[in-house]
C-alpha cells in the first residue's frame, strides 16, 4: 500500500512541475504543437536519461552481485531509456523516408 501511495505522490509530484501537462487547453494549431513539443523534450531530456541512468546502476549492481536476472532487467531498462533518448532522431529518420 505504501508503495502505491509513493508512486500516485510522485506522480502528482510531476504533474505539479509541468503544470502545462496537466492543464492542455488548446485554441489552435500551433498551442497543440506547442504542447507536444514540450511534452516530447520533456520525455527526451528528462524521463530518458533518468532511465539510461538507472538502468545501468542497476545492471552494475546486479553483475556485482551475480544476479543475473538483475542484469538483464538492468538491461532493458538502459535500453528503453536510450530508446527514448533517440525517439526524435527515429522519428525525423522515419518522416524523412516516407515523405512526410
Amino acid at each position: 500500500m505504501r508503495q502505491k501511495l509513493n508512486k500516485i505522490m510522485i506522480f502528482l509530484w510531476l504533474l505539479v512541475l509541468q503544470a502545462n501537462i496537466a492543464y492542455a487547453e488548446a485554441r489552435s494549431k500551433e498551442e497543440i504543437e506547442f504542447f507536444l513539443e514540450a511534452v516530447g523534450t520533456f520525455l527526451i531530456q528528462i524521463i530518458g536519461p533518468g532511465i539510461l541512468v538507472i538502468g545501468i546502476a542497476v545492471a552494475g549492481v546486479s553483475m556485482a552481485l551475480g544476479n543475473e536476472q538483475g542484469m538483464r532487467q538492468g538491461a532493458l531498462a538502459a535500453g528503453g531509456g536510450a530508446l527514448i533518448m533517440l525517439s526524435r532522431a527515429i522519428l525525423d529518420l522515419i518522416q524523412n523516408v516516407t515523405g512526410f
